[in-house]
């Protein structure tokens, strides 16, 4: 086991042990937000045949008056193709007659009888939706790694898709360490602390399209049914998360509740600020990762060391955006580990600009309550941040607007 090692080592060494997790077949609906995993060809063209693009008179080529030899209401198709100087009544998207060259719009035109006359000069190809317009046959429709939108379920619709293949849904068991621990549902006693980082774990994960199939307390459990508990919630998950506990102190209770179930530990302790006591280990093709019991601290792991692995589960690029912003404001503190600071990130008319938000000790939580869609990264040894000062910054999934979240996901909470 590797202890004390740079993030980038850390997270090479557990997308190293991700699975990409296996396709699940589920209607449009219920695939929204998730990720397509096979790309998806057109079969036919569409529209498979011209259409009408209004309300009108499909006619050939060659001048009138046209005679209407026949008038097709919606979903007719028609009997007879067009030959000269005669014409068709059609409907907006309903199938034109072979020999059409235009279709005339009814308001245009002055019936009389059986025929109709149009003084305007015809446009050919005016009013039609041409075959394959939308899309022809073999076109690429889905792209394996899309994330299923409104709009790719509506065209798939088109086409007669009633479902899609998507990657299943990582399932993460969220376990938070320490007797003072309560859950966010009781009233604390004197010394004790109501579990914030579960609740906070859980929504984050369901962003980005992971199962959240448990977030519990551990509370004043002994050893024995903490390492029972533990493995039962391993044993139904993709990925434990482990919170608080993460240190070598006398009551931390991370490392050795690791050990004792026999996983495989892969690094302890990460060169960070926020967020240095966190952990990875393996058991088969799951994963355990234990962040630290600090909100600011925790939420930081999350996103540096938990995100990554649900993206490479539904095998997408695991690593966020990460760009250059301008600094609204300062941070005046220097020196030390590399340091990630909570941060709201906007494009404006001049560039990226980002804002410090305040509250950037490990156990404080007033960066939540503002938009905190991005982590500004801070090499080994900074100096104190000016404004105007260009920085490091990622770019967390709420910059690019929030998940919808199962409301069967939201009741497990």
């Amino acid at each position: 086991m590797l202890k004390k090692v740079e993030l980038e080592k850390a997270q090479d060494i557990i997308l190293n042990h991700v699975t990409v997790l296996p396709g699940e077949s589920l209607p449009l609906l219920q695939a929204l937000g998730r990720i397509v995993c096979e790309d998806i060809i057109a079969e036919h063209d569409l529209p498979p045949y011209a259409q009408a693009a209004m309300d009108g008179y499909a006619v050939p080529e060659g001048g009138g008056p046209y005679q209407v030899i026949e008038r097709l209401l919606p979903g007719e198709m028609p009997t007879a193709s067009l030959s000269s100087g005669q014409t068709v009544g059609v409907v907006t998207g309903g199938p034109l007659p072979d020999g059409v060259v235009a279709v005339v719009p009814q308001e245009a035109t002055e019936l009389r009888g059986e025929y109709i006359t149009f003084n305007k000069a015809i446009v050919p190809g005016s009013n039609i939706k041409p075959s394959g317009e939308n899309f022809r046959k073999g076109d690429l429709l889905v792209r394996q790694g899309a994330c299923l939108s409104p709009g790719m379920a509506g065209v798939l619709a088109a086409y007669g898709r009633n479902e899609v293949t998507v990657y299943r849904k990582p399932r993460v068991a969220i376990l938070s360490l320490g007797p003072d621990i309560v859950s966010c549902r009781e009233t604390p006693m004197p010394g004790q602390t109501r579990d914030s980082n579960g609740l906070h774990l859980a929504a984050l994960v369901m962003q980005e399209q992971g199962q959240v199939i448990s977030v519990e307390v551990a509370g004043t459990d002994n050893a024995n049914q903490m390492g029972k508990r533990f493995q039962e919630l391993l044993h139904c998950s993709d990925i434990l998360i482990t919170i608080g506990g993460a240190a070598y102190g006398v009551s931390d209770q991370a490392f050795p509740l690791i050990k004792q179930s026999r996983a495989e530990l892969l690094f302890w302790e990460i060169k960070i600020k926020p967020g240095s006591h966190s952990g990875a280990a393996s058991f088969g093709e799951k994963l355990v990762i234990s962040l630290s019991g600090n909100p600011a601290a925790c939420a930081v792991g999350y996103h540096l060391l938990v995100a990554p692995v649900l993206r490479a589960m539904q095998n997408l690029k695991p690593y966020q955006t990460r760009l250059s912003a301008v600094s609204d404001n300062v941070f005046l503190k220097k020196g030390g580990s590399r340091r990630f600071l909570l941060a709201s990130v906007a494009c404006e008319h001049l560039g990226w600009r980002v804002k410090i938000l305040p509250g950037q000790k490990s156990s404080m939580t007033k960066a939540f309550l503002r938009e905190c869609n991005a982590l500004i990264d801070l090499p080994e040894g900074h100096p104190p941040v000016k404004k105007g000062e260009e920085l490091s910054v990622i770019i967390l999934k709420s910059a690019y607007g929030e998940e919808t979240i199962d409301e069967k996901d939201s009741q497990l909470i």
